[in-house]
């Protein structure tokens, strides 16, 4: 008898994880109707579009930070609600390439951590390039990741590409991709980047940044995880290095339900790479300008910093401290040391 219900039990326990994960799935589906939602602000005026699906009280914080709150969905029309600017991080010194004390450029300790990235749609591809927009087994949004991975490791960094296929493209991807998420994180990467296109026209994503063509990048964060938000304010960083960096890079930053396995760490965050309808060719040129901010945000070493011993984890979330304060803190002990024993000695002497 025990035996039974133990085994009811482990049952009832599948179907309600199966479920959830089920409820989960459709939150984070996107349409493949060939569709798309348009976000409009009070006036009527674009904000985005999207394939992801939007739900009432879903938000978007635009290229220029003002951010906007789904009020209303009227068919693939989604009129939304000004909520007010949103306050952006502060872009660390060595981005504008100021000078510290004396001369001295301060070199922010780093870790020697490695950026994690996978492909939770794996069939997604561009057609231009692809010749369609979904391809079985290992779409163009691979040759993407591997753009992304070489970018940074060109800078010196420690970047891993898992081509774990999730297919098929259903709403049981993410609980697929989430194993891969999970593995990436036991191998030690401080942070993931979870690479995606999106289905809409090509103008939503097309656009000349720094004389080059390219496709813009959206940041995407899910509002059903407890780190959510910790994952905005990440995903707020990063785009505070690309607005600084790489400007009009930035696509924005879409809230929408789901969780995208971003419970699994603070520093996880999905990226959509232009669109099925831009040329693969846009995209890893927009994804190599992206690799150009993601060093100083996840705080990990890159070539540029040389052999520099780190003071602080960065991934532990430790202050910072640059080495030429460090420097001046020992030189100040070793003025009042001395002036101690100057001090001593005058006493004896009298």
């Amino acid at each position: 008898m025990l035996r039974r219900l133990a085994i009811v039990s482990i049952l009832l326990a599948a179907l309600w994880n199966l479920s959830a994960d089920a409820a989960m799935g459709a939150y984070e589906h996107e349409r493949t109707d060939g569709g798309y939602y348009t976000l409009v602000d009070e006036e009527g005026k674009i904000l985005t579009k999207t394939a992801l699906p939007v739900y009432e009280g879903d938000e978007f914080i635009t290229p220029d930070n003002r951010r906007f709150k789904v009020a209303k969905i009227e068919g693939d029309t989604c009129r939304c609600t000004l909520v007010g600017v949103e306050k952006m991080p502060e872009v660390r010194a060595e981005v504008h390439g100021s000078s510290g004390i004396v001369g001295l450029t301060p070199v922010i300790a780093k870790n020697r951590g490695t950026i994690g990235i996978y492909c939770t749609h794996s069939d997604e591809s561009y057609i231009p390039s692809d010749g369609k927009e979904s391809i079985s087994g290992r779409g163009g949004v691979y040759q993407v990741g591997e753009a992304l991975r070489d970018a940074l490791k060109s800078q010196g960094v420690n970047a891993v590409l898992d081509k774990t296929s999730h297919n098929p493209h259903d709403v049981n991807a993410y609980s697929r991709s989430r194993r891969t998420a999970t593995k990436l994180l036991k191998q030690g990467c401080v942070g993931l980047v979870d690479i995606h296109r999106d289905a809409v026209p090509a103008d939503v994503y097309a656009a000349r940044v720094n004389s080059q063509k390219v496709t813009r990048v959206k940041l995407v964060v899910g509002k059903q995880n407890p780190n959510m938000s910790s994952n905005l304010e990440f995903a707020k960083k990063i785009k505070a290095y690309m607005d600084e960096k790489c400007p009009g890079l930035s696509a924005g930053i879409f809230l929408g339900r789901g969780s995208y396995n971003q419970d699994l760490s603070p520093r996880s965050i999905l990226v959509e790479v232009g669109a099925h309808t831009n040329s693969r060719e846009d995209a890893q040129r927009g994804i190599e300008m992206f690799a150009q901010v993601l060093p100083d945000v996840f705080g990990v070493e890159s070539a540029q910093d040389g052999d520099a011993t780190p003071l602080v984890n960065v991934a532990a979330g430790g202050n910072q401290r640059s080495d030429w304060t460090a420097a001046l803190l020992i030189l100040l002990g070793a003025a009042v040391a001395y002036g101690a024993y100057i001090a001593i000695n005058r006493k004896k002497t009298k």
